[in-house]
């Protein structure tokens, strides 16, 4: 007696029964697990509306309600006052029966297997070839580039073909992205962190970066950068199958000698007292 089929319908306890029924065919056609909705939802919605769908089962539940157990047996007839695949074949079509027909059919299941790449090979995308326990075979598979540590793949019909007559399952494969050790990743922008000395902090200077890719990108350095500075480098980051380019962030570290001489503490008091 924990749940309340008045809340789960969303309707009032003086509603009628064609409001009640009303309720109940917009939240099963919105919850039914046919057309991608949550099951569990889907049969609490359909208990609810068991125990209150006509006078004398509102009647029966309110007795229940009143004194414990399932109150009274007034051995009321049984039955759906409208049959549920008539409901559905309304709202879809005579399809709907067949689909469900179909969908009663022995199916082949889908394959889930995890797979690790590198950060370059999401960068560039990839051909991997691995064996597939579930099938006893080798399997190739193109990897899109851009594809993101925690992301699905679906490649269709090269999942269990066991069953004959039925459509080949899918694979799934879930990708991870193994740490690189020098880049990360935030969407489609990369980041790396470069170390200069406080010389070239000071004066300026230009730094060599070797980018994911291979290449060499020479950025300058301004006179005056400041320590945790950003340099952004637009459009040399991930790029996707959608053609969208991210940009390439700098992190600029600076590094502070620690074997300096007396003499040279002295010429860098004298810099400091002079402009400050």
């Amino acid at each position: 007696m924990d749940m309340d089929p008045y809340t789960v319908l969303g309707v009032d306890q003086s509603a009628s029964d064609q409001d009640i029924k009303s309720a109940f065919r917009t939240l099963a056609v919105k919850y039914h697990p046919d057309r991608g909705g949550d099951e569990n939802k889907f049969k609490e919605i359909n208990e609810a509306y068991d125990k209150i769908k006509t006078a004398e089962k509102r009647q029966q539940f309110e007795a229940a309600k009143q004194f414990g157990g399932d109150g009274f047996d007034f051995n009321f007839a049984q039955g759906d006052p409208f049959d549920m695949q008539d409901m559905f074949a309304q709202f879809f079509g005579d399809g709907f029966r067949q689909q469900r027909r179909y969908q009663r059919r022995p199916q082949n299941r889908n394959i889930q297997v995890s797979l690790e790449i590198t950060l370059e090979e999401s960068y560039h995308g990839a051909k991997k070839i691995f064996k597939l326990d579930q099938l006893s075979k080798q399997i190739s598979v193109d990897i899109p580039k851009g594809i993101d540590s925690g992301q699905t793949i679906r490649y269709k019909g090269l999942g269990s073909n066991t069953v004959q007559g039925a459509p080949a399952g899918d694979l799934l494969i879930k990708v991870y992205v193994i740490p690189h050790k020098k880049y990360k990743r935030s969407k489609l922008d990369l980041h790396i962190e470069e170390t200069i000395s406080c010389y070239d902090a000071i004066l300026g200077t230009k730094i060599i970066v070797k980018h994911i890719d291979g290449s060499k990108i020479t950025v300058k350095i301004p006179a005056g950068t400041q320590p945790s500075t950003t340099m952004r480098i637009p459009e040399h980051g991930m790029s996707d199958t959608a053609n969208q380019i991210g940009h390439l962030y700098v992190h600029v570290n600076v590094s502070i000698p620690t074997n300096l001489k007396e003499k040279d503490k002295d010429d860098i008091r004298r810099i400091a007292e002079a402009y400050s």
